[in-house]
């Protein structure tokens, strides 16, 4: 079984929300990714009715299946994570990440949100935004871990903005401390070279990821960067995607 991922911070409202909405819905109709893990997706609100922009580009893109998380909340709005899907969603579980309002750095509220996904035998899916403190990241990858295979022992795939790079320390015990450790699609295919996705129109960090564990789950097929070709000067995000294409091994 194929399962084809994507994972893209939106940016929430940022820049030319009405230009970049369609982007990146062309950009799903395009890929057609199976499972897309959104970071920064906003709670639009008209009047008493809202709207959040996950719900927003399944519709924009035909994805059936779409499941939103708000996790920070202030007077600028409400940001969370978001999931489409092809197939139906049939289990979701959250986890918020504890804020120490002590650290200058560690200024909203995060979660991570797992999926399970009506693909084969299942397929479960989880995506998160860390925080922009190296210390809540650092605490926040041992939670995320422990919470992964407390909720099922089924291989997972894991997805989003990790604000931090390769060889970090919380990337770094994802990769190689956590049991099972999780691998780095990018890297395993491409060694060091490439994979920058911020900021998209000059990229030289790389911070957004496509994980996988345990390390004999998938076999990758494809991975590549999304959302590199701006249209009349607009990006469709401030961060560039990651597009992966995995084979669940028997």
């Amino acid at each position: 079984m194929r399962v084809k991922v994507l994972t893209l911070n939106i940016w929430g409202l940022a820049g030319d929300w009405e230009r970049r909405s369609w982007l990146i819905a062309q950009l799903l109709q395009w890929e057609r990714p199976d499972l897309v893990g959104l970071q920064e997706v906003g709670y639009l609100r008209h009047g008493l009715v809202g709207e959040n922009q996950a719900a927003i580009l399944a519709r924009m893109a035909g994805y059936p299946y779409w499941h939103y998380v708000p996790a920070h909340h202030s007077q600028k709005g409400t940001i969370g994570q978001g999931v489409l899907s092809r197939y139906p969603i049939t289990a979701a579980d959250i986890l918020l990440f504890p804020r120490d309002l002590t650290d200058p750095k560690d200024t909203e509220d995060r979660v991570a949100v797992w999926v399970q996904v009506a693909m084969g035998r299942g397929v479960e899916f989880c995506v998160t935004h860390l925080s922009l403190s190296r210390t809540a990241r650092q605490r926040s990858v041992r939670q995320l871990v422990d919470w992964l295979w407390q909720l099922s022992p089924t291989p997972k795939i894991l997805v989003g903005d990790l604000n931090d790079e390769p060889h970090s320390a919380p990337l770094q015990f994802l990769l190689r401390e956590a049991f099972p450790p999780f691998v780095d699609v990018w890297q395993l295919v491409n060694g060091s070279e490439g994979g920058f996705t911020f900021p998209s129109h000059a990229p030289r960090h790389r911070i957004d990821y496509v994980l996988f564990s345990p390390p004999d789950a998938f076999a990758v097929e494809e991975v590549r960067i999304a959302g590199n070709a701006p249209a009349g000067g607009i990006y469709l995000s401030d961060h560039l995607g990651i597009i992966a294409l995995l084979r669940l091994k028997d």
